[in-house]
């Protein structure tokens, strides 16, 4: 390797390690949600959203199997099934002494709740018209609340997951699974034609930034802990 090839490569390096710090996620992460917000109002997307919607809503209007599949994936991603996810795993977290980390889980779903059924009703963005299968809906469309908390839960699962090993490659492996996880479960919402693109885009943004947060949260009180031990 020459040595311009080595100050590349170390640059790259330094530059993924600035990225991979919580702080820069929420600050990347929420200017993302911010500006696709934006861009929502100002009805920049609507062209996007349109020809995108169209072209992924019809594989949407399925039956059989593959109807029974994309209600499976979508409900991954419900109110119903994360708020059990995550108790049972803020339960786990609290008998496993880690109490801190269960509280950290449990106020940032709660708060990722209230904030995105606030947005819903303060944009008030109307659903797609014509949803591809029989899907009942509640609220306005922007931002997904599927998109955004599925994010925010499997991503901090992912998170204590990978406090169980330092095999780099298990640690990519988790973290893929939760990402292929999301995009399903975004996926699945454009599929049976209940969201616009730019939900889901926005959810997984805003999810992502209240995970990163978290990570900080965690990673801060560490830090005063090795202080005090100090």
């Amino acid at each position: 390797m020459t040595s311009s090839e080595t100050k590349n490569s170390g640059a790259l390096a330094s530059y993924l390690d600035i990225i991979k710090t919580p702080s820069i996620q929420v600050l990347l992460l929420g200017t993302g949600f911010l500006l696709m917000m934006l861009f929502v109002y100002m009805g920049v997307l609507t062209t996007f959203d349109d020809a995108l919607f169209n072209v992924i809503s019809e594989a949407g209007n399925v039956s059989g199997w593959k109807e029974d599949a994309l209600r499976d994936i979508t409900a991954l991603g419900s109110n119903t099934a994360l708020i059990f996810v995550t108790i049972s795993v803020a339960g786990a977290l609290a008998m496993a002494g880690e109490k801190k980390k269960a509280l950290t889980f449990l106020i940032a779903v709660a708060v990722g709740i209230a904030t995105t059924f606030l947005l819903k009703a303060g944009i008030d963005r109307p659903r797609p018209p014509l949803p591809m299968q029989d899907v009942s809906v509640y609220t306005q469309s922007f931002p997904s609340a599927h998109a955004t908390l599925s994010t925010l839960v499997y991503f901090y699962i992912a998170y204590l997951l990978t406090y169980f090993t330092q095999n780099a490659s298990v640690k990519v492996w988790i973290y893929m699974a939760a990402t292929f996880l999301v995009f399903c479960i975004g996926l699945s919402r454009i599929l049976l034609g209940v969201h616009w693109p730019s939900d889901i885009i926005a959810g997984w943004f805003a999810g992502g930034s209240m995970a990163a947060f978290c990570f900080y949260i965690i990673k801060w009180k560490r830090k005063l802990r090795i202080k005090g031990e100090g």
